[in-house]
């Protein structure tokens, strides 16, 4: 009796921090238009040409706005000091500091590498893109000259492979495509493994860790081990956005972006 009395106690203490110990930190209106986040909990919300920049106390920071290249594809903020704007359409990639102005514009047009629509920033120098001509991650420098040739697509399917987004965990590559799940490299563009057949809409990678939320909640895969760890979310909706960073979890929903602490 006395040891079912402490197991019930116990379970009871794990299931008031997984669904009570949350703090609702702001509400940001969002009724249309993407985010995401960079390692230090600042918030990045785009749509068409437009960024605002939210800081970790839910103040707007920053402003970027450009009709030039079409609407923004993707935002690469994980490093917060080079934010990577992709243009799709246009095959450009626009260059931020911190504060959303403008660096540098990339053609994705190198030599014998016509137009590449895939890139981030790499977590040390430089940038990563998928060579659609040569089909392999490459890495350039900050001059932009190719310095690492990663594993070639052939290698790893038999079947073609359709790039969407690549993510530098600081560990990892991560590679999301159509119809061939999350692909994963090493530092040096080497082939790992393959995870999930069928990725999730939104994910992020960080350290050996990668991050989607489900229908269920949150959902933490090391890459290394496969291990799987599930945990409860404030709120969940099934078409609701979720990314974590730190102690801070963003979820997006149909009419506001809430911010959690927990």
């Amino acid at each position: 009796m006395r040891k079912s009395l402490i197991v019930f106690v116990l379970l009871f203490i794990v299931m008031r921090v997984a669904g009570q110990d949350y703090q609702l930190v702001y509400t940001i209106p969002f009724n249309y238009g993407k985010f995401t986040t960079d390692p230090i909990g600042n918030c990045y919300i785009y749509s068409k040409g437009d960024i605002t920049k939210f800081n970790p106390d839910g103040l707007e920071t920053a402003r970027y706005s450009s009709r030039d290249f079409g609407d923004i594809s993707f935002v690469d903020a994980t490093n917060a000091l080079k934010i990577v704007v992709v243009f799709k359409e246009f095959s450009k990639a626009v260059i931020l500091d911190a504060a959303l102005a403008p660096q540098a514009t990339i053609d994705l047009s190198f030599p014998g590498i016509p137009y590449v629509n895939v890139i981030c920033s790499s977590r040390e120098s430089g940038y990563w893109i998928v060579d659609p001509i040569g089909k392999q991650i490459r890495k350039l420098n900050d001059q932009l000259s190719i310095v690492i040739d990663g594993t070639p697509f052939r290698q790893v399917s038999g079947s073609e492979i359709e790039p969407l987004i690549l993510i530098d965990s600081g560990n990892w590559l991560v590679l999301n495509t159509n119809g061939n799940g999350l692909l994963i490299f090493d530092r040096f563009g080497t082939y790992y493994k393959t995870i999930m057949d069928v990725p999730p809409v939104q994910f992020q990678a960080n350290g050996h860790d990668l991050l989607y939320k489900d229908g269920t909640g949150m959902v933490k895969i090391d890459i290394r081990s496969g291990k799987t760890d599930r945990f409860l979310l404030p709120e969940n909706k099934e078409d609701d956005r979720c990314r974590v960073e730190g102690n801070r979890i963003f979820i997006k929903s149909l009419n506001t972006l809430k911010i959690y602490t927990y």
